[in-house]
């Protein structure tokens, strides 16, 4: 994943289609707290990754 810069993932995204079909309303239009959240993410794998360890993770709504 560290290998995979934010605006990939970024480019396949569309807001004003995930507002439309009413997944997680006004959290797309975010962008950055997308960004955030997807660099946490990297953080979190690589760190486990380099640590020689699985990788679990709870998400909240």
């Amino acid at each position: 994943m560290r290998e995979t810069p934010w605006e990939r993932p970024a480019a396949h995204y569309d807001p004003e289609r995930m507002a439309r079909d009413d997944v997680c309303p006004n959290l797309w239009r975010s962008t950055p707290l997308l960004q955030s959240a997807y660099e946490e993410l990297v953080a979190f794998v690589t760190g486990a990754a380099e640590r020689g360890q699985g990788a679990f993770m709870g998400f909240a709504y």
